[in-house]
């Protein structure tokens, strides 16, 4: 099951987000293509705290494929309402730098969940190739209270997992005061205009006390702070990354990082981890791993 392929990826409006319902039952498999993206990096690495550069930031792809994204999500074979639903965890493998100037298409699909604890999880993958290879695949997962249990899981929920420590070595400390207009500011770039993440009065439509920082934001701006772009980490990038709690606008956050073992995963490389902390809570920890083709 599919989307007709687009030319360029469609602009959803958010009344179609918000009105979004759930129809119940499994994720299908539903896909949707773009054969030619655009965007404007500049202001995207800027409003990032990213340098300007020729090649595109590492978090940049996945916000050209944003139209594809809910395109797949409010098709009308998706189950679950959209509202409510949280960015927990995401990866990115990037084969090699990407230039500004390069065509590139983009493929966006899900299919099925697992159970998770509070409901179930899902992953949405989000690949940009440019005609001949996958330069870029990122995997998004989202956690939904509306999602069924699996026939097969009659057992207890899974135990919920301790928050993950950050086991590197910190080597790099800094504090960010995130403003309390961000959220709008990321808006006029990305194209997201989720309430949560415009002002206090819209997030508290949503049940949050202020409005909070857009996740991938906060992702690019992390790695910002590390440094790690195409032009200074070249080869393989690999980039996987937890969001444990909201950042609230305005906010001052701290950022740890620092180098790891070279292997992770069974990954063999440079390899260093990174945590975000607001309000005392770690918001967001992660690891960055480098490869070099030989």
């Amino acid at each position: 099951m599919g989307v007709s392929p687009f030319d360029t990826p469609p602009v959803v409006p958010l009344w179609r987000t918000a009105l979004k319902r759930g129809a119940g039952g499994s994720i299908p498999h539903i896909a949707a293509t773009a054969r030619t993206l655009r965007g404007d990096p500049a202001a995207y690495a800027e409003v990032c705290g990213l340098p300007a550069s020729p090649m595109l930031p590492v978090c940049f792809p996945d916000m050209l494929c944003r139209g594809l994204q809910l395109a797949v999500l409010t098709d009308p074979a998706f189950p679950v309402p959209l509202l409510g639903i949280v960015h927990v965890r995401q990866r990115i493998e990037q084969r090699r730098a990407i230039a500004a100037d390069e065509p590139l298409s983009g493929h966006v699909w899900v299919e099925g969940h697992r159970p998770a604890q509070r409901g179930g999880e899902l992953d949405m993958h989000t690949v940009v190739s440019n005609g001949e290879e996958a330069l870029w695949h990122g995997v998004t997962t989202i956690l939904s209270r509306d999602l069924p249990r699996l026939p097969e899981a009659n057992e207890p929920e899974p135990k919920r997992e301790p928050k993950p420590e950050t086991p590197f070595q910190h080597q790099r400390s800094t504090a960010w005061t995130v403003p309390e207009d961000l959220g709008r500011r990321y808006a006029k770039v990305s194209g997201d205009v989720n309430p949560i993440h415009q002002y206090a009065w819209t997030a508290k439509l949503f049940g949050f006390k202020r409005a909070i920082a857009h996740g991938w934001w906060t992702l690019a701006r992390c790695l910002a702070e590390m440094d790690v772009s195409s032009d200074t980490w070249p080869g393989v990038l690999s980039v996987d990354a937890r969001f444990l709690s909201p950042v609230s606008l305005p906010s001052t956050v701290w950022f740890t990082s620092g180098p790891m073992d070279d292997t992770v995963d069974g990954v063999t490389g440079t390899t260093s981890g990174f945590a975000l902390r607001s309000s005392g809570k770690l918001a967001l920890t992660g690891t960055v791993t480098q490869t070099i083709a030989r």
